[in-house]
């Protein structure tokens, strides 16, 4: 989705701000592993992304991949889906520190979730070197 005007930014951030009061009321009622809290948090990483903030995309994505792990396995649908938009966040982080720090974080997941050996692993540590590289 292009962010054609002032508009479509203000709407999207209205409603990154009501995504996080939802956070709110969803976490206090239902707690962290919950699969409400887990699905808003999927929803504020998409929103960032939305927003041109992949690196908080990214880090919602870690989060939540993070929870899922907890809650239904590394192998299961709903997590691996989630890492894999954790990469294609991260593809997107423009500043090479930024994007080494993260990166870093994106590896040990992706070896846990997808396994050391996958081709979305394999990408990421190319990528990953390459940014270091530019350091």
């Amino acid at each position: 989705m292009a962010l054609n005007s002032p508009a479509d930014k203000e709407q999207l951030t209205q409603a990154g701000l009501e995504s996080e009061r939802l956070d709110q009321e969803i976490t206090a009622r239902y707690g962290e592993a919950h699969p409400h809290t887990i699905n808003i948090r999927e929803l504020r990483g998409w929103l960032a992304l939305l927003l041109g903030q992949p690196g908080v995309a990214t880090r919602w994505h870690l989060h939540t991949v993070g929870l899922q792990t907890e809650v239904w396995g590394p192998t299961h649908q709903l997590t691996q889906g989630s890492a894999q938009r954790a990469v294609h966040a991260w593809l997107k982080i423009d500043d090479p520190q930024e994007g080494a720090v993260i990166g870093r974080e994106l590896l040990a997941m992706l070896a846990t979730v997808l396994g050391e050996d996958s081709k979305v692993t394999r990408r990421a540590l190319r990528r990953l070197e390459k940014i270091t590289a530019q350091l």
